[in-house]
């Protein structure tokens, strides 16, 4: 939902070029290797992670790939690996129940609880700016370089 990325490129080739050029090409993005193969009809670049001792949320990306009159676009969608999204989306959840109760709070508590509103207010938001930050270090990273790179080989 919330780190999902979708991207539409365009190349002057027409899809069976660009398959054949990108299958089995891989691709390397903060000394980690990614693996491009193609599954129910689909290119998916993969990352290959399994010795990396880092945590990190890893993209998968897809690629589909529609013909124009005058070449193609290739679609990408770039969503979290399932193992990966469950620590991002529970700091969400967190964010979210923390921005409830102070508004909870605030509004329901006459007066008496305006200071830990506060405090719980500047706390959600602070964890989120972590967050964000911490994903645009990562996450996003990889998906703007993996766009990078498809962009430069079609």
């Amino acid at each position: 939902m919330i780190f999902r990325r979708y991207a539409n490129i365009s190349s002057q080739k027409n899809p069976e070029q660009l398959k054949a050029h990108f299958l089995g090409q891989h691709l390397k993005i903060h000394q980690l290797d990614f693996e491009i193969f193609e599954k129910d009809g689909m290119l998916k670049v993969i990352p290959h992670a399994e010795d990396d001792n880092h945590i990190y949320t890893l993209p998968i990306t897809r690629l589909k790939f529609v013909s124009n009159g005058n070449g193609t676009t290739i679609k990408m969608l770039s969503k979290p690996r399932r193992i990966d999204i469950g620590g991002p989306y529970l700091l969400m959840i967190f964010i979210l129940f923390a921005l409830v109760a102070s508004v909870l709070l605030y509004y329901l508590g006459e007066g008496q609880y305006n200071n830990t509103a506060y405090i719980l207010s500047g706390i959600a938001i602070v964890s989120f700016i972590a967050l964000w930050i911490r994903m645009e270090q990562g996450y996003f990273d990889y998906i703007r370089k993996i766009k990078k790179w498809v962009k430069q080989h079609a």
